[in-house]
């Protein structure tokens, strides 16, 4: 039974944001490859948009003084150069776009593979799930891989869609424009610009850290409804024996219900920093004008100008300033972004600190050795004593002493609950043992483990794989010897009326093995695989529990004919 901590863990957009946004970028770019490239033409793709939007948006003014001067030449010819301008401006924008998105895939390729590389390495996922959580949500009513799966593509895709296209040139951006204001309007006018942008700025990191809060705990409630319905769907039929439609609804409902009172509050927050952004956004046009006041009224910089170039020169002031003061409120517009994605950053690089911790322990946790393969006994424990992680401080057995020779059938009954499963999760090292030695003189290539519940592998495996598991089907030749052999064991398994609801050895099956077949065939698909691998040892943990007499009498005879050609 896995040990669970509970309690709601709560993110802010703090300085752990930025630690976990930077443990997340050195998985993301460990090496110099597709995503380093694509940062580098996704900066360049956006910097050759804001070219050309700057001539788009300069262009405006000579249309005005090209209409009041009445210069019918110049106009046409103006547009002729506006149509390229804007062609080039929008296949910029499409390229932007597309390497945005083939970003977003680079990076979650990156992260979801590093984060699969710590997951399964060193059984990190078995004492992740049945273990010790770690606090990393409740494995009783929450998906563990959300982080891997969810979590990865909602942080990817705010991270190269809302932050990359702009951070990555808004210092350029923001020094252009600064330079040109401060050229038309002085001093003055980028002062007012960059105190509306302080403000925008101290107003967003006052109301924008309690949305990182409630983000996180939306995603833990969305994970703990979702896996709810995955459990009814996975137990449908017990369920159904129970009479126990009304039980589950009732809990269906409750755990809707949570998440619905967290995307209640989270919405609740969100208005705040929303209300901010809008006004930010809007207001900037009024404050392009504003700045006019300073050439305009107070310096008398164009009294000179006829009205053609008055009305070019006050256009362009205009983008000017407001394409400065744009440039400041994407930034706080990016507070939303930036306060959702630290939500996502922390839950993943949690997980990720974790699975490095487990990775990078070398110690010995497990006090066991392997001996010699010349020696006689398979297996030696002396004083052993264990107990089960979710109570260390009960043993589950005390001191011990045990000596299995190689040619022996060894068989361990006792009531449930006296550590006969135990047992075998310290011998297959998933467990740590409280006490005492363990000498093992087999090891996973001649040995194999039967766990009590059969696991059937999802993506509509083939019966070929299936039987082939865990090996993978394509590390091993598909020859007629082979498919031979697998078609005996089927036919002493009494399995053979599989092969046709199949489509044949080979083919995809359109169904889960685990939601067809009957307890009794799901044991003898498990015993398959041991009479197609053929290992000198064979740990079972109850694995013919569901077989008839008649079945297991074939199953231990089909067992102890194929290990004694073996030993």
């Amino acid at each position: 039974m896995v040990r669970v901590r509970k309690g709601e863990k709560d993110f802010y957009l703090s300085f752990k944001f930025v630690v976990s946004l930077f443990t997340l970028l050195r998985l993301i770019y460990s090496r110099f490859e597709f995503a380093a490239i694509l940062t580098i033409c996704s900066f360049l793709a956006s910097g050759g948009y804001e070219v050309a939007n700057n001539y788009s948006g300069t262009i405006i003014g000579d249309f005005y003084m090209a209409l009041i001067d009445a210069d019918e030449k110049y106009f046409w010819t103006l547009v002729w150069k506006a149509t390229l301008i804007y062609f080039g401006q929008t296949l910029l924008l499409a390229i932007s776009s597309l390497i945005t998105w083939l970003l977003y895939i680079s990076m979650r390729k990156n992260l979801v593979t590093a984060l699969h590389k710590m997951y399964f390495r060193r059984n990190a996922y078995y004492q992740l799930n049945s273990v010790d959580n770690a606090g990393i949500d409740n494995p009783l009513v929450s998906f563990r891989d959300q982080r891997i799966t969810q979590d990865v593509e909602r942080f990817c895709s705010t991270l190269t869609n809302n932050i990359f296209p702009y951070i990555l040139i808004f210092p350029g951006v923001i020094g252009y424009y600064t330079y040109k204001t401060w050229v038309t309007a002085g001093p003055f006018g980028v002062g007012i610009v960059y105190l509306y942008f302080l403000a925008g700025v101290i107003a967003n990191r006052l109301i924008v850290s309690p949305l990182t809060k409630w983000t996180a705990r939306v995603e833990k409630a969305e994970g703990n409804f979702r896996f709810k319905h995955v459990s009814v769907r996975n137990n449908a039929e017990e369920s159904a024996f129970y009479g126990a439609a009304e039980f589950d609804e009732s809990e269906c409902n409750r755990s809707f219900t949570i998440l619905m009172k967290k995307q209640f509050w989270s919405a609740i927050w969100r208005f705040p920093p929303q209300f901010l952004q809008n006004f930010f956004d809007y207001y900037g046009g009024v404050m392009s004008y504003l700045i006019q006041v300073f050439p305009v009224f107070i310096f008398h910089s164009y009294k000179d100008m006829d009205p053609g170039t008055l009305s070019k020169q006050i256009s362009n002031n205009a983008f000017f300033f407001i394409y400065l003061i744009n440039s400041f409120t994407r930034l706080t517009d990016l507070a939303l972004s930036v306060g959702e994605m630290a939500g996502y950053s922390q839950r993943i690089s949690e997980m990720v600190n974790y699975l490095q911790d487990v990775s990078d322990d070398n110690t010995n946790y497990y006090n066991c050795a392997e001996g010699s393969e010349q020696s006689q006994e398979l297996l030696i424990t002396e004083n052993l004593s264990f107990s089960s992680p979710s109570d260390p401080r009960s043993d589950l057995v005390t001191g011990l002493n045990l000596v299995i020779p190689k040619n022996k059938t060894l068989l361990i009954t006792g009531s449930s609950g006296v550590g006969k499963t135990s047992f075998l999760r310290v011998l297959k090292k998933l467990w740590e043992p409280r006490a005492g030695m363990i000498l093992r003189r087999f090891n996973q290539k001649n040995s194999m483990f039967l766990p009590q519940r059969p696991y059937f592998p999802t993506g509509w495996l083939s019966i070929r794989q299936q039987i082939l598991f865990p090996r993978l089907e394509e590390d091993m030749p598909c020859v007629d010897m082979e498919n031979e052999r697998i078609l005996n064991i089927l036919r002493t398994l009494r399995l053979t009326p599989l092969i046709p609801i199949c489509g044949g050895l080979t083919e995809p099956t359109n169904f889960e093995w685990q939601d067809t077949l009957s307890p009794g065939e799901q044991q003898r698909l498990s015993i398959a695989r041991v009479l197609f691998h053929k290992p000198p040892y064979v740990f079972m943990d109850e694995s013919t529990s569901s077989l008839s007499v008649e079945d297991e009498a074939i199953v231990y005879n089909s067992l102890k004919e194929v290990i004694s050609l073996r030993m």
